[in-house]
């Protein structure tokens, strides 16, 4: 059932095309649309048990939000992305609210880009006592 914030609905589903995927991702500057095999983003979605994102009155995809989850002793924040008109309006503070509702009791992680950690700390994320450090691997397809 969606959830309405500030005249947007919030859905925790996963009806989302992957063509719309790749759009939301480019306008924030996550690479070219054509970087995405539609393939790919399919995989992506069914991947997570958590997934919700918002849409406008015209159906544009505006807002998405992905979490892995054990339900026991951890959450980890996908991606949470807010297509940049629609930042400030509160989409992204009900997109995570959702997440941080179904996971309720089990601690939730996040991995920021700097520049959007004071969004995660002005919703009651903590920086850790002890420094963190994020480190990937990409491995050869």
């Amino acid at each position: 059932m969606p959830t309405n914030t500030h005249g947007f609905e919030i859905h925790a589903d996963k009806n989302i095309e992957p063509a719309e995927l790749a759009n939301l991702m480019a306008s924030v500057g996550w690479g070219d649309e054509a970087d995405y095999q539609p393939e790919m983003l399919l995989r992506s979605m069914a991947a997570y048990p958590l997934v919700a994102h918002c849409k406008d009155a015209s159906g544009q995809l505006v807002g998405y939000v992905t979490a892995f989850t054990d339900g026991a002793f951890s959450t980890f924040i996908g991606e949470l992305i807010v297509r940049p008109q629609f930042q400030h309006r509160g989409i992204g503070s009900a997109l995570l609210a959702l997440i941080v509702e179904k996971c309720r009791g089990v601690p939730i992680y996040g991995t920021p880009f700097e520049d959007t950690r004071d969004f995660f700390l002005a919703r009651g994320f903590h920086a850790p006592k002890r420094a963190m450090s994020v480190v990937s691997m990409r491995n050869a397809a």
